[in-house]
């Protein structure tokens, strides 16, 4: 058995409407994201809402200052609390937030099950320039994440990436239910790699598919894809694999 899956087991994904608020410098950037795919299905299905909170529209002063120097000195600028405490305090429900940050826990799937079948609305303040005034993270923030140990120029692309993953597993989201069950991390494939996958034609430059899968023998194949994912997950990404872990 994989890693992951204890860890999955027990959690049941709820039939109500997700809110997620971005709080962003370019909400341009979020509304285009998610305007394909299954973000457009899931919000058009009524299953999720995805609101672009501009962070300008809360600005200190009338030049839409969001941003000042460091205290103590040193390059770049750091995002205020003021526009980022107010664009919280005027939603309508006081929502998980979560904040993009290079010191936060590394986004995995499971991050995704457990908050996709949270009942609270979730808002992701996207970092920007230098980082976020410390006293809005320990007083607002409750929890932070990372898209791994890389810098990027803002939070936008982590938060489209944690909502892209909480969203799909939402019931209905995808046209196949079975679709995100299945994939990897999740917990058809026991917390581990999905097995290879082959299509038409049935030889390319030389190579053929494995003719189990050209056997129309189920459960052969579903033995053989258990097998592959298993090794796939071995020799990829042994960390997720338990000490005792056996092919059946």
């Amino acid at each position: 058995m994989f890693g992951m899956t204890k860890q999955l087991i027990g959690i049941k994904l709820t039939c109500l409407m997700l809110s997620c608020y971005v709080l962003t410098v370019h909400p341009e950037f979020i509304r285009a994201y998610s305007s394909f795919g299954a973000l457009r299905a899931a919000q058009t299905k009524g299953l999720a809402r995805i609101d672009p909170i501009a962070l300008r529209d809360y600005a200190v002063d009338r030049h839409g200052s969001i941003d000042d120097h460091p205290y103590g000195g040193g390059d770049g600028m750091v995002l205020r609390p003021e526009p980022l405490a107010a664009a919280i305090n005027a939603l309508p429900t006081r929502p998980t937030i979560i904040l993009t940050s290079p010191i936060g826990k590394r986004w995995t799937q499971q991050d995704a099950q457990l908050l996709a079948a949270s009942e609270r609305p979730l808002a992701f303040v996207c970092g920007r320039f230098a980082g976020v005034d410390q006293r809005f993270i320990d007083t607002y923030v409750d929890a932070e994440y990372s898209c791994g140990d890389v810098i990027l120029t803002g939070g936008e692309l982590p938060a489209l990436m944690m909502i892209d993953s909480i969203v799909r597993l939402l019931p209905g989201a995808l046209g196949n239910p079975k679709s995100a069950v299945d994939d990897s991390f999740s917990p058809g494939c026991s917390g581990g790699l999905e097995h290879a996958l082959y299509t038409r034609p049935p030889v390319f430059e030389g190579k053929t598919v494995p003719e189990v899968l050209l056997s129309g023998d189920h459960d052969a194949i579903a033995s053989w894809r258990k097998r592959d994912a298993l090794e796939r997950t071995r020799r990829y990404r042994p960390d997720l694999i338990d000490d005792d872990a056996r092919p059946d």
